[in-house]
């Protein structure tokens, strides 16, 4: 498996630490709203693709955006568990 390389100063580590739960939402809501946006389907007026990669620290296209995130959201439910 590939490592994700997220910027260390990235506010959704910061919200990770201070607020799990609201950072856990943002992440679910966005990987939907990265999805569509690989389809074409702009999520809502004012979503940009750059706000999303700065509050993650990611970098890459809407698709290698996607994975990411999905890689994510997968690592941190199986430390949950």
């Amino acid at each position: 498996m590939k490592p994700i390389n997220i910027n260390e100063d990235c506010k959704f580590l910061k919200d990770l630490q201070s607020n799990q739960k609201m950072a856990m939402y943002n992440l679910i809501a966005t990987k939907g709203a990265v999805k569509l946006y690989t389809k074409g389907i702009k999520p809502y007026r004012g979503w940009r693709i750059t706000d999303v990669k700065k509050y993650f620290g990611m970098n890459g296209n809407a698709e290698v955006l996607h994975s990411k995130l999905v890689k994510l959201y997968d690592v941190l439910t199986e430390k949950e568990k």
